[in-house]
């Protein structure tokens, strides 16, 4: 039996399937070593894949330790989602060091996030370099 070879073209990804969009800040690429995601967004598209009462994540200082893979360079890195008192959420643990410093993140570059739920990660992906002007 000889197996039929079938052509699939791969489309290029799609930016709208990245569920949280975010324009880099001074303070997400600085020493703070954080990425700041805004409460709205990971109580949307983040919590859901953890509990069914999402004002509920990660009250009392719980953290939530994942594998971030970046699609765009195929790598896995650990790192902590947290809450801050302000209710906003954090990317912690390694972020300069993983994602700022070896993809070399500009302000004003803009990323995306989503939670891939059949391999239980976060993924990035760089939507769009700020060209400098200059």
């Amino acid at each position: 039996m000889e197996a039929e070879i079938i052509h699939v073209e791969v489309q290029p990804e799609d930016p709208n399937h990245w569920t949280i969009r975010k324009f880099l800040t001074e303070s997400d690429i600085n020493g703070s070593s954080r990425l700041l995601i805004g409460r709205n967004k990971v109580l949307r598209h983040i919590a859901p894949f953890f509990t069914e009462n999402p004002s509920e994540f990660c009250q009392n200082n719980e953290r939530i330790y994942a594998i971030v893979y970046d699609v765009d360079t195929h790598t896995g890195h650990t790192l902590t989602l947290a809450k801050w008192k302000t209710n906003s959420f954090v990317l912690i643990n390694n972020w300069s060091q993983q994602f700022v410093k070896r993809r070399l993140l500009k302000v004003n570059d803009e990323v995306g996030l989503r939670w891939d739920a059949y391999n239980a990660r976060l993924e990035f992906t760089v939507l769009r370099r700020h060209a400098a002007r200059g």
